[in-house]
């Protein structure tokens, strides 16, 4: 999008948004410099400038990888992503794989804050909770896990709780 400000005209990245022609609009902008470019990155809140930048902090994120996370999707679902260790949401989008997902989940939730867990295992195997560890280790495969695990009572709290009543259900 080309903006016009008293006359001088700024190349503006702002994604899907489709404004009109002549069409007044308030622009949110990021300026990134790096050695052979200066591009501006606009959003419609700063909010969403504020979650660019966190982005834009992440090792293998760059300013265009952060503007299309922020292009394909909101920024309260971004956040949610985040908090809930969502890494296929992250991999749908162009130029984000497994690895930088996690990167990003690493790095931002302790910032962003979430109660799931991030499955770091190579092949997805590992799981990082205490109770898949614990199922693991005696001796059931990862279906069954899955199976029983997902089917866990809100209302069971203690790991201890929620081991006994997998080990019923398997």
């Amino acid at each position: 999008m080309e903006i016009d400000i008293n006359g001088v005209g700024y190349l503006v990245f702002v994604g899907k948004k489709n404004y009109q022609t002549g069409e007044e609009v308030r622009i949110y902008t990021y300026m990134a410099v790096s050695e052979n470019d200066i591009s501006l990155f606009g959003f419609e809140k700063s909010e969403d400038v504020d979650l660019f930048k966190m982005l834009i902090s992440v090792s293998g994120v760059g300013p265009k990888t952060g503007a299309q996370i922020l292009a394909d999707t909101k920024s309260d679902l971004v956040i949610k992503a985040i908090g809930d260790a969502d890494v296929e949401f992250f991999q749908k989008i162009k130029g984000i794989g497994k690895k930088t997902a996690q990167r990003i989940i690493v790095d931002l939730k302790s910032k962003i804050g979430g109660l799931g867990e991030l499955d770091l295992g190579a092949d997805g195997e590992e799981k990082s909770d205490e109770l898949w560890m614990s199922l693991k280790q005696l001796g059931f495969d990862k279906n069954e896990i899955e199976k029983v695990v997902k089917n866990i009572p809100d209302d069971l709290k203690s790991i201890e709780d929620k081991l006994s009543w997998c080990l019923s259900k398997i």
